[in-house]
């Protein structure tokens, strides 16, 4: 009898287990959430002092998660992940991958086995494990889920206010551009405690199928409402989901990687500063932003277009509009190219070429970025007392700044000198003169005082065309003595 009902036993296991449904990735786009596997990791990277986990943008969140978490920044989890970044580089995107390979807390066990690729090369099985056990604990020893069941309302409103923005991004482009429909699935995740951070990150199924994820940043918190850039948000979805198509398809060509070590080389000390530092993330990152442009040249305004390329420029892809135009003569010719992968012969000598080409390059740059200094949206006075002044007024209680065409007349971004005597002197809102050309702000003065800010390019001041400043423009004045 024991013996029959050890078989029947066995055999209802057998059929438990084959029943189960295979793990697969997504089917299609999910909606943007904020995932708490991956706010878990980045809490227990920001108690190690990870640098690029100590944003305070959402002060809401982050005062919160420090006071409550202050009592364990020497738990053995915190401890292991600092001891990973010392001893196999494990930071930036290696952390939130990490939290989407684990299943959903408390139980937080690898959904698959760890190899030496997955989650993340960085990760070795053997340390893997030991983390992820220490992780389980870390949760349960900090009452992670009463912090996180106090974060529901917060975590409920974020996701709302990014919904509209990502249901704007045209989707089936990258199906179009990269000549395949793509089969895996595409998650875009927002990070509480990322900065100004994004990343992308590769789930392999057991099923061959995969996810693909974006994890999102740059944002913070106002009165309760996420405050963010809509249009940054949406090219950033579009640069971490473009890395699902030329990753893959170019991580394989040697011959491609090899001559893109040239590109690293010649800008070496620009990429490392960005954490590109090898031939293959530069390779990597060249055309997701070359693509990235041509998206914008399809979906957004021509001079957003070129924001977006001297953007990279200015970062070190000094080779970006080559890259553009290679992309775009790949795109005129799909009766030679029928996808991605077919054009990747020519990327190859592409690479080989830049390289050798790198002096006449520089050359071209500096000659295009005159042209651009003359065009740009220009400052054109300081009133009422004219930038420079020594004897201004300290009762004064309001500044102007005249710009050389009508402003677009939406925000406006000032930052302190380091000189500056009395920090920041402006305060309020800005309000906007019935023609555009002018800003007017609140300032508070004292007497004998030198003051020194800057007008910030690149954020809220740009001309109603869209061109903004080539530059910040200082501001800097003297208040008279009483």
């Amino acid at each position: 009898m024991k013996r029959v009902k050890f078989l029947c036993a066995a055999w209802l296991a057998l059929l438990t287990l084959t029943a189960r449904p295979q793990e697969t990735a997504t089917v299609g786009i999910a909606a943007p959430v904020v995932d708490r596997r991956v706010e878990l990791m980045t809490i227990v990277a920001r108690l190690a002092d990870f640098p690029e986990y100590q944003s305070s943008l959402v002060r809401a969140y982050t005062d919160s998660l420090d006071a409550w978490f202050a009592p364990y920044r020497n738990h053995a989890a915190v401890a292991s992940l600092r001891e990973l970044r010392e001893q196999r580089g494990v930071a930036y995107d290696a952390v939130p991958i990490m939290g989407v390979y684990l299943s959903e807390p408390p139980r937080l066990r690898a959904r698959f086995p760890l190899t030496a690729t997955q989650p993340d090369e960085r990760w070795d099985v053997k340390s893997g494990k030991k983390f992820i056990r220490l992780l389980r604990r870390f949760y349960r020893d900090t009452r992670c889920e009463a912090f996180f069941e106090r974060q529901d309302t917060l975590f409920a409103t974020v996701e709302r206010s990014f919904q509209p923005v990502f249901s704007e991004i045209d989707m089936a482009w990258f199906g179009r551009f990269f000549g395949v429909q793509h089969p895996d699935g595409m998650i875009p995740i927002i990070g509480m405690g990322f900065g100004g951070g994004n990343y992308g990150g590769r789930i392999l199924y057991p099923d061959s199928t995969a996810d693909n994820y974006a994890f999102m940043g740059s944002w913070s918190l106002w009165e309760g409402q996420p405050m963010f850039d809509a249009e940054l948000f949406k090219q950033t979805i579009v640069h971490e989901f473009c890395h699902s198509f030329v990753n893959p398809t170019l991580e394989h060509d040697t011959l491609a990687l090899c001559a893109a070590e040239g590109l690293y080389r010649a800008e070496a000390e620009r990429m490392d500063r960005q954490a590109y530092t090898d031939g293959r993330s530069v390779l990597f990152e060249t055309f997701v932003r070359a693509a990235v442009i041509c998206y914008l040249r399809e979906h957004a305004t021509r001079v957003a277009a070129e924001n977006e390329l001297w953007a990279q420029i200015d970062l070190g892809f000094v080779w970006m509009p080559e890259a553009v135009a290679l992309l775009e003569a790949y795109a005129a010719r799909r009766d030679r190219y029928p996808d991605f992968a077919a054009f990747v012969p020519r990327v190859r000598s592409w690479c080989q070429e830049t390289v050798g080409s790198m002096e006449t390059l520089h050359a071209r740059r500096a000659a295009e970025r005159e042209v651009r200094r003359e065009q740009a949206l220009k400052v054109v006075a300081v009133e009422p007392f004219g930038n420079g002044a020594q004897e201004v007024d300290p009762a004064l209680t309001e500044l102007t700044i005249r710009f050389d065409r009508p402003l677009a007349g939406r925000g406006y971004a000032f930052n302190s000198h380091p000189d500056s005597e009395e920090g920041l002197p402006v305060y309020g809102r800005a309000r906007y003169s019935e023609d555009k050309r002018a800003v007017t702000v609140s300032v508070r003065l004292k007497p004998g005082r030198t003051y020194r800010f800057w007008v910030l390019k690149d954020l809220s001041f740009v001309g109603a065309d869209g061109v903004r400043m080539y530059e910040d423009y200082l501001v800097t004045f003297r208040t008279r003595d009483k």
